[in-house]
C-alpha cells in the first residue's frame, strides 16, 4: 500500500487515492474481520514476537508498565500490568475493530484499550509519581472535514479515543484544584505536577488516511517530528519537572485554536 502520483500532489501524506486503501476500506465494510484469518492476521504479533523478550519485561522491577484493552462483550475496561504481559494482551490493547479480528485473552474478546483509557493514567494515581507527562499523538482536532466513509470511520474512532483522554485528564486537574482538607477522607491523591508533550498541532494537519502509510519516509518523518516536540519541551519546560506543572491545557480542550494558530 503506497501513495499514488496524486496522493503525492496532494501532499499531507494522504492515501485516499490508493487503490489499495480504498480496497482495505471497502472490505472493511462489507465484512469485519470479525474472526482471525489469512485476511486478518495482525502483522504486530510476528513482530512483537521477534522483537520484544517478553519474559525480560514481566522481571523488569525498575519501571512499571500499564496497558489497557476494552472488552467487547462487556463494554468496560482491562489494565494489563507489567507482571502480566505477553504477545497476546499487548496485541489486544492495539486492535482497532475495523482493521483487525478481536483478540482472546482469558477466554474474553478485546479491542483497543482507548476506548475506555487513552492512555490509562488511573493506575498512577494509585501511586501518585510527583510528576506526570503525557505524551499526546492523537489529534483532537482536524483542519478540515472527512470527505469519504473511510475517514469517517477513521475520525469517530479518533473522537471516541479522545474523549477517554479529555475526561482522564479533567479528572487529574479537577483532584488537583480542590484543597487538602476539601478532599474527604476517602481521596488519598497527593497533589500531582502535570506535563504535556503535544504533536498534535503537526499531525492535525495530516490527512486522516495517512494513518494507513507505511512508507518508511513517512515513518521517519514522525519519528523527526517526535524527537523535535521532545526536544522543544525540555528546552522550555525541562527545569520545571519535580518543581511545577506545566500543562498547557489549550492542545487538550481547545485543540481547534491550537491548529488555527
Amino acid at each position: 500500500m503506497q501513495r499514488t502520483p496524486l496522493d503525492r500532489l496532494a501532499g499531507n501524506w494522504t492515501m485516499e487515492h490508493s487503490p489499495a486503501y480504498q480496497m482495505l476500506e471497502m472490505l472493511g465494510a462489507l465484512a469485519g474481520p470479525v474472526m482471525e484469518t489469512a485476511l486478518s492476521l495482525n502483522p504486530l504479533r510476528n513482530l512483537l514476537s521477534s522483537l520484544v523478550n517478553f519474559e525480560r519485561v514481566r522481571h523488569c522491577e525498575e519501571l512499571e508498565l500499564f496497558v489497557a484493552a476494552t472488552n467487547v462483550r462487556t463494554g468496560t475496561g482491562r489494565i494489563f500490568r507489567r507482571a502480566e504481559l505477553d504477545v497476546q494482551k499487548v496485541l489486544a490493547s492495539a486492535c482497532l475493530p475495523t482493521v483487525f479480528a478481536a483478540v482472546e485473552v482469558e477466554g474474553e474478546s478485546y479491542w483497543d484499550g482507548s476506548y475506555v483509557a487513552n492512555p490509562p493514567l488511573a493506575p498512577l494515581v494509585e501511586r501518585p509519581p510527583r510528576d506526570l507527562i503525557v505524551v499526546q499523538n492523537n489529534p483532537v482536532a482536524r483542519a478540515r472535514m472527512p470527505r469519504s466513509m473511510a475517514d469517517i470511520s477513521n475520525r469517530s474512532n479518533e473522537i471516541a479515543f479522545n474523549i477517554s483522554f479529555v475526561r482522564e485528564i479533567s479528572t487529574l486537574q479537577y483532584v488537583n484544584g480542590l484543597p487538602d482538607e476539601s478532599r474527604g477522607a476517602q481521596m488519598a491523591f497527593a497533589p500531582m505536577r502535570l506535563h504535556l508533550i503535544s504533536g498534535t498541532d503537526t499531525l492535525g494537519s495530516y490527512d486522516i488516511s495517512s494513518k494507513f502509510n507505511p512508507e518508511l519516509a513517512f515513518l521517519n518523518h514522525l519519528h523527526d517530528c517526535g524527537v523535535a516536540a521532545a526536544e522543544s519541551w525540555l528546552r522550555e519546560h525541562g527545569s520545571s519537572v519535580g518543581v511545577r506543572s506545566t500543562m498547557d491545557t489549550t492542545p487538550v480542550f481547545f485543540a481547534d485554536q491550537a491548529l488555527r494558530a
